[in-house]
């Protein structure tokens, strides 16, 4: 076999050059960056994503950081990072709409939940059954007041605790008889203090009907979780999704929860 004919060129090793120095915070940074915009996603919707893929809390602006050059990811970021550069949106995902999505409400770490309404400025709502999560964290009463203080409209819609169908709900999510009043009358006395200290920037509402979803919205970012028969809340998938990735998800669940709110009663 003939040797190809040599095109004259000089081959320098670059890997072999005393001053060579690879610039590998700046491939991290890139690689990051490319992931999130290769999934349509913003800092919120790719942090989620990243907190799914890892198993651990990463926040929006580490994520912002790390674009920036400022930080170097670790190493089960960059490989989820990376696999997303190469793979693109997963198929539990709408590339249009940038929706993450949480195969269980439970796998959403408590930090993340308050991330979503603290500092919020416009919008803070909190509407499922009991949203007891919220209730009982201790965090909840200064995210409540801060958000008041600046303005923000702060609603809360429980399920009634009387509602006819609540014995149906203990019994298909496997409860003792008598377990959803109750959580929600433990939420309904700690939301009502929480008003006392808003003043009249926070309201609350219950709603007589067949609890279907829970949707805690802060400003333009929400968690959604769509409720499941026979499956306790915990274990409900739950998307995170805001107003500039999935624009329609997001004005439809934001226009589901008007119309739940303008039929429901305020709580006494």
């Amino acid at each position: 076999m003939s040797k190809p004919a040599s095109s004259g060129a000089t081959v320098t090793s670059l890997a072999r050059h005393p001053d060579y120095r690879p610039h590998f915070r700046a491939l991290a940074s890139g690689q990051v960056r490319a992931a999130r915009e290769k999934m349509h996603l913003d800092h919120d919707g790719f942090a989620a994503y990243l907190t799914e893929m890892v198993g651990w809390g990463v926040m929006p602006g580490v994520v912002a950081k790390w674009e920036a050059g400022s930080g170097v990811p670790p190493g089960d970021v960059l490989l989820a990072a990376t696999a997303a550069a190469q793979n693109g949106p997963s198929l539990d995902r709408d590339p249009a709409e940038g929706v993450a999505t949480y195969a269980g409400r439970g796998l959403i770490s408590r930090q993340q939940w308050n991330a979503i309404i603290r500092g919020s400025r416009e919008h803070l709502w909190l509407y499922g059954m009991a949203e007891l999560g919220y209730a009982e964290d201790d965090e909840t009463p200064g995210i409540m007041a801060g958000a008041a203080a600046a303005g923000c409209a702060i609603r809360v819609l429980l399920l009634d605790p009387a509602h006819g169908g609540i014995p149906g709900i203990d019994a298909a999510e496997g409860s003792p008889a008598g377990t959803l009043t109750a959580r929600i009358s433990a939420a309904m006395a700690r939301f009502t203090r929480m008003r006392q200290e808003c003043g009249g920037g926070m309201e609350i509402r219950t709603y007589d009907a067949h609890p279907t979803v829970s949707v805690v919205r802060g400003d333009d970012k929400m968690l959604v979780t769509p409720y499941l028969r026979y499956f306790p809340g915990s274990n409900s998938p739950t998307l995170g999704i805001t107003a500039a990735s999935a624009p329609r998800m997001f004005g439809r669940y934001a226009r589901h929860f008007e119309s739940m709110w303008d039929l429901a009663r305020e709580a006494a």
